[in-house]
């Protein structure tokens, strides 16, 4: 049982080393696209009110407000969104690439969406992708995520391992669940280690099983088959 943990122990610490980087980008890029949708909307609408004329007033058909986007961009809407808030802007989606903001009392157009914002979270969603790689590179970038996955899932099992206390008593136990104060800075490192691991470790399972199911088609057939459902062509 001892070397079995010395083994994965020096297991465990190459492969924080090296996929450490990798999965340090898809942790950062992947908190911001969890915000995405948020962030754009404050960056769209926040200098973009419609208030009603008055209270009776209600939206134009959304045939006209079809109509007005269409004179504006020539070409044809994908999506149109109204929503609850009387004040809001209609939202004429352009497919990916715009969106266009009306008044939805009176059809004026009250201007685009932020391409700035947009064009930052393409760049982290090709970061958080591909490592940044355009073209053929992103097959290979493709290929590095995935394994580092693979290492992230192997950290979290292992790091379970090596945290399980060797006797279980109450001060063991709160040793490696808790912080502790008056350390020296190699116990107070490792401390902190199986503390934050140890809160986050469920957590992190679940996304990282998530990823390794994104990255993998077989792993994604896998789950198809697992709930009886055939997996997609």
């Amino acid at each position: 049982m001892k070397r079995l943990r010395k083994i994965i122990f020096w297991c465990h610490l190459p492969v924080g080393v090296i996929a450490g980087v990798v999965i340090l980008i898809m942790c950062v890029t992947g908190v911001l696209l969890a915000y995405e949708k948020q962030i754009t909307a404050w960056a769209d609408t926040r200098g973009y009110r419609a208030a009603p004329p008055s209270a009776e007033t209600r939206h134009l058909p959304v045939e006209t407000l079809i109509g007005k986007a269409r004179e504006t961009r020539a070409t044809t809407p994908t999506a149109i969104t109204l929503k609850a808030d009387a004040s809001a802007p209609a939202e004429i989606a352009f497919g990916r690439e715009a969106t266009l903001f009306l008044n939805p009392y009176s059809g004026q157009v009250l201007g685009e969406g932020s391409q700035g914002v947009r064009t930052f979270f393409r760049t982290v969603t090709d970061w958080h992708r591909w490592l940044g790689a355009k073209g053929d590179n992103r097959n290979v970038a493709r290929a590095i995520t995935g394994a580092c996955n693979l290492g992230f899932l192997f950290l979290v099992t292992s790091g379970f391992y090596l945290w399980w206390p060797r006797s279980w008593n109450w001060n063991a136990v709160r040793n490696v669940t808790w912080f502790r104060r008056g350390l020296g800075a190699k116990a107070r490192d490792f401390n902190w280690h199986n503390t934050i691991g140890f809160w986050c470790a469920p957590a992190l399972f679940v996304v990282v099983i998530s990823a390794v199911v994104i990255s993998y088609t077989c792993a994604g057939n896998l789950v198809y088959r697992n709930v009886g459902e055939f997996p997609p062509q």
